[in-house]
């Protein structure tokens, strides 16, 4: 690193890749590009200073000499600095490049975009609901900083998991344009007439008419719409063709493709949906706070599917009270007795599960540990299981590369007895600096300390997103668990939501040389 410190920078015109491999101002050295597109490319960076892993952000080489440009992306920076929310991507440095450009260095969010997800399907509305109310919470916050986001997207869009689930992350606050210019700063020219992405911008922001915060709550509507249909909304045709299905057509309804959609659900969408700004709600405080309402009184009956009230029948007269009381008792003993059997019988059948112990302090439920071999043949053949052969163990996975103090909680960890795992998943959490805790291995060690469905579907898409095979045996491992055990008579798949998930992740890596 030393030597790609000393090396000069590229030349302002040199593509994006040019840059990788060298440092900026002796702190940053970039490590891969991440993105391209707009005014700038996006890479991933090392903090020299503190082993930390960054996103670093400069404008693009041939915007370098428009000061205008330049302005507008300090005074970005600058305002983006300024919004400390858990739900965006915070800033931390800034500062100019060679040739007039400049940098933005910002939080790295590792996650799949809300546009990967959303091309794999239609997604519940409860999640749905969580993730909408987070991102109106990170707006909530961008807004009282005077920053509108004016390109908010899928693709702008992270889900970062966690021990609990996945954590919504916005990017690229205020990287076209500042809502409202600062005191006793100079007004910038406006660049062109409409900036933004088609399909995601209010119609005042398509047609060039002045736009503010509620720009962005329209945005919002189309992203909650996509992620319960899981396509597109206005897709398709030039810019003038889906301008026009805006202003001439009704956003679909969802009630007939998402039977289960609450109607409160559904009309806040078309609020937010309206073509005039005056008619959607007008902060994203009352749009946070509403979906927050609707999760916290979910209903086990959905709004759309409740049946139409029928007339209270007429109660027939009290029947005569039998005359012999003892031969009705019992019946009504023997027939309960008979019931409980026949219960009982039915839980005890061959591939029943026997009810798991208590589990120990610092251990997850035994239901939830991806043990070999607890299920049973008809669990391997069934959809999303995962291949039906048995998980390989011969070989011992090569370490070497890792530091000392993760080879011991690693090697735990890919290890088929359950003891120490979860201490050993603590240990790779907490090891610093976190560069230097490989994406395979972080994601088991979520894996291990997740207890929620969601939660191990986020750990297990991040172990797929590493592409390394040393995480495919506990992936396997997982597959094998019974698809029975949860609910009220243990009959229950504990791992419903991310068997396909699974299976496709084992898939990936299976198919790995």
């Amino acid at each position: 690193m030393t030597s790609a410190a000393a090396s000069p920078l590229p030349a302002p015109d040199a593509p994006p890749t040019a840059w990788i491999g060298h440092t900026l101002d002796g702190r940053y050295h970039l490590r891969d590009l991440l993105g391209e597109g707009g005014m700038g490319a996006v890479f991933t960076a090392e903090h020299l200073n503190l082993r930390k892993l960054v996103a670093v952000k400069m404008i693009h080489a041939e915007y370098t000499g428009n000061a205008e440009i330049a302005e507008r992306f300090r005074r970005e920076a600058m305002a983006t600095a300024q919004i400390e929310h858990p739900n965006v991507a915070s800033a931390i440095d800034f500062g100019p490049l060679p040739g007039g450009g400049a940098y933005l260095v910002t939080q790295l969010v590792r996650g799949s975009s809300l546009t990967d997800i959303i091309n794999r399907g239609r997604m519940r509305w409860q999640a749905v609901c969580d993730i909408g109310a987070q991102i109106a919470d990170a707006l909530t916050a961008a807004h009282a900083a005077g920053i509108v986001h004016r390109d908010l997207k899928p693709d702008n869009i992270l889900l970062e998991p966690r021990e609990d689930g996945e954590v919504v992350k916005v990017l690229d606050f205020g990287i076209a344009r500042v809502a409202d210019q600062a005191q006793g700063t100079t007004p910038l020219t406006r660049l062109g007439t409409v900036m933004g992405t088609p399909g995601y911008m209010a119609p005042e922001q398509a047609m060039g008419e002045p736009t503010d915060h509620r720009t962005d709550l329209y945005a919002l509507g189309v992203i909650l719409w996509e992620c319960l249909a899981g396509r597109a909304l206005w897709d398709g045709g030039e810019m003038s063709d889906l301008l026009t299905r805006q202003l001439t057509q009704p956003p679909p309804p969802l009630a007939g493709e998402v039977v289960d959609l609450p109607v409160e659900f559904e009309r806040i969408i078309q609020q937010l949906l309206a073509r005039e700004a005056k008619q959607r709600p007008q902060t994203a405080r009352e749009v946070r706070d509403a979906l927050r309402a609707l999760s916290r009184s979910v209903s086990p009956v959905p709004v759309t599917t409740l049946p139409p009230p029928s007339p209270t029948p007429t109660l027939p007269p009290p029947a005569a009270a039998p005359k012999n009381r003892g031969l009705t008792g019992f019946i009504a003993v023997f027939v309960g007795a008979a019931l409980l059997i026949v219960v009982l019988w039915a839980v005890r059948q061959p591939g029943a599960e026997e009810p798991s112990p208590p589990p120990e302090a610092g251990e997850r439920p035994a239901e939830f540990v991806p043990a070999a071999g607890k299920g049973g043949a008809g669990d391997d053949k069934s959809p999303g299981a995962g291949p039906s052969g048995p998980v390989p163990s011969a070989s011992k996975p090569d370490l070497g590369e890792l530091p000392a103090g993760l080879r011991e909680p690693a090697a735990t960890l890919l290890g088929e007895a359950k003891e120490g795992q979860f201490k050993a998943a603590e240990a790779v959490l907490a090891y610093e600096p976190e560069v230097d805790v490989p994406l395979w291995l972080h994601g088991l060690a979520l894996l291990e300390k997740a207890e929620s469905c969601e939660a191990k579907r986020a750990a297990v898409k991040r172990i797929a997103e590493a592409n390394d095979r040393r995480g495919l045996p506990a992936l396997q491992r997982l597959s094998k668990t019974s698809r029975k055990g949860c609910g009220v008579f243990k009959n229950k798949d504990c791992l419903e939501c991310l068997r396909t998930t699974l299976k496709q992740s084992i898939d990936q890596l299976a198919a790995l040389p």
